[in-house]
């Protein structure tokens, strides 16, 4: 995804800056009717699906938004109908998700290739995956079936899987003209294929899902973007070889995704204690989400939002944390209760300070309304509140072979391991895929079987540690220096997956009681780049602390300032 200047957004509109939405937290019919009044208000701005709306635009919310909220937006859409049983957007959210299929049912649109990257693709299959668990009507004309469209785009995705840099790992940008992401690699494109997998591993009972869900992890854990506390850094580049971290800034959907997929492994797994220290420690680590600068108790806030520096897609980012929390307290129910307290405080800030009538959520909970609205803030405060019910009704996602979703046991887990269920054929490795030609600006990459995955029976991260409050994240991992010499490219280079069995052992639990330090916020000053000309294929500018290649030492004193003040906050 490409991080957007507020100056364009098109917030919605004003209805009230005093007042709040009478919201009941436990009361499950005001729960349905808050939500209800949020749900309308992010729809208020949606257009594309008329007869005069261009076939490539069905389904997208206007500019300035980029292609892959839209995505994320239908993905709550689904949880709000499942959780509510409310047919209101059903036929929006079918006509939305099948209009971006893409021409290989893959969700690789050439005509979105500027706005398209690993991680957009994994947002939309995301959406797609919460279909297939809740069962959601699947139309009549579609050209094929949510399990289909999810395998497909998966396979899509580790087909571009990069041994030639860092030892493996997904580039955030899909296409090397798109040079503004192509060299980084980032924790919510592989976060987010990680979830993806762990999500299909559960739902087919396909081994080869899980070991591709742990090969991703113990690389995201090797090249030290998951920290020894349990950090989820924002990225890495191939300049150096991924030897140090680019940015380490902490966003929450960054942490959502590795949290909300290790709680789908330990349910996977039978409850394997790897996975359930893992859930664990994202948990605790998000604790520092809820640490606000006004410290309102229990209370999410993103890191960007004391400066107000906050761009628009960073506005909807509270939302993917409150979604997948939710599921990660249904799925490992020794979660529920944490995850309800934080999650309760937080719809109960919201409903104070998004209006009468629920319509004009602002960017920040934890004080006055901010006058920062627009659609990703209402997406945050539709899924916190939509959260609590769902967490109530513990509504497990379904699994193939008919199973319909079914409540979850409110006692704890235990913590007993089992065997991993047996191995099936993972795809092939001769067909492995290049990455996509630069001159080929129409053509789909191809969706050929996918390199061979890992074995899932060792789920231990290489190199993984147990959580030390205060200790210097690592610096990755010891890796070949690229053949160029000077760790950058901007060739279509050949991609040739070669798996090295990881070493080390499970990780120790986390202490009962972690010192949690604050995420590190983004610099105060950080320039953020415009939105693209309506019809432009020229990717935006480059946003520091998304694609930055530089290394934290390298940041201004304006960034050192903007630590210091986020941590006398906290």
């Amino acid at each position: 995804m490409k991080f957007l200047s507020t100056a364009g957004a098109v917030l919605l509109p004003l209805a009230s800056f005093v007042g709040a939405i009478e919201f009941d937290a436990d009361d499950e019919a005001s729960i349905r009717s808050v939500s209800a009044a949020y749900a309308h208000g992010l729809m208020s701005s949606y257009k594309n699906n008329g007869s005069q709306i261009a076939e490539t635009e069905v389904g997208v919310f206007p500019k300035p938004h980029y292609w892959w909220f839209s995505g994320a937006v239908w993905g709550g859409l689904v949880e709000f109908t499942n959780i509510f049983d409310d047919n209101t957007y059903v036929k929006n959210i079918q006509q939305a998700l099948t209009a971006n299929y893409g021409p290989n049912n893959d969700i690789i649109l050439p005509w979105k290739k500027d706005q398209e990257g690993n991680d957009d693709q994994a947002f939309w299959a995301l959406a797609v995956m919460s279909a297939l668990e809740y069962n959601f009507p699947n139309p009549d004309n579609a050209p094929a079936t949510y399990l289909e469209v999810a395998e497909n785009a998966f396979k899509n995705i580790v087909g571009r899987w990069d041994t030639e840099f860092c030892g493996g790992g997904l580039r955030w940008q899909i296409y090397p003209e798109n040079d503004y992401g192509y060299s980084y690699k980032n924790s919510i494109s592989n976060g987010a294929t990680f979830a993806l997998g762990a999500r299909l591993a559960r739902y087919t009972g396909k081994q080869e899902y899980a070991d591709w869900a742990v090969k991703i992890y113990d690389w995201t854990k090797k090249v030290g973007l998951i920290g020894d506390d349990w950090q989820v850094y924002d990225g890495t580049g191939i300049e150096d070889n991924c030897a140090s971290i680019a940015d380490k800034t902490e966003w929450t959907y960054n942490n959502a995704m590795f949290l909300h997929g290790s709680a789908f492994m330990y349910d996977y797994t039978n409850k394997d204690d790897t996975w359930k220290d893992r859930t664990k420690g994202f948990l605790e680590r998000a604790g520092a989400f809820f640490k606000n600068p006004s410290d309102v108790e229990d209370v999410m806030f993103e890191v960007c939002e004391p400066s107000g520096k906050c761009n628009l897609d960073q506005y909807s980012f509270k939302a993917y944390l409150s979604r997948w929390m939710a599921k990660t307290a249904i799925l490992a129910p020794f979660t529920k209760d944490k995850v309800t307290e934080y999650l309760k405080a937080s719809a109960e800030a919201a409903a104070k300070v998004c209006g009468d009538d629920g319509s004009s959520c602002p960017s920040r909970w934890y004080t006055s309304h901010d006058g920062l609205t627009g659609l990703g803030q209402q997406l945050s405060a539709l899924e916190v509140t939509q959260a609590l019910l769902h967490i109530k009704q513990g509504t497990l996602p379904s699994k193939a072979g008919g199973e319909q979703p079914k409540p979850s046991s409110s006692a704890p887990a235990t913590s007993s391991k089992s065997e991993t269920p047996s191995a099936t054929e993972a795809p092939s490795s001769t067909n492995s895929e290049p990455a996509p030609s630069t001159s080929e600006s129409q053509a789909a990459p191809s969706t050929d079987a996918a390199p061979v995955a890992p074995s899932a029976t060792s789920s231990s991260a290489a190199g993984e540690t147990s959580a030390t409050p205060g200790a210097p994240a690592p610096t990755g991992g010891e890796f070949a220096q690229p053949s160029s010499g000077n760790g950058s490219c901007s060739c279509t280079k050949k991609i040739v997956t070669v798996w090295v069995p990881p070493t080390g052992t499970a990780p120790v639990a986390p202490p009962a009681t972690p010192v949690v330090t604050p995420p590190y916020a983004p610099p105060a000053n950080s320039s953020v780049p415009g939105a693209p000309p309506a019809n432009s294929t020229t990717p935006p500018e480059q946003f520091p602390g998304a694609a930055s290649s530089v290394k934290l030492a390298g940041s201004t004193l304006f960034a050192a300032a903007a630590v210091a003040a986020l941590a006398a906050f906290l």
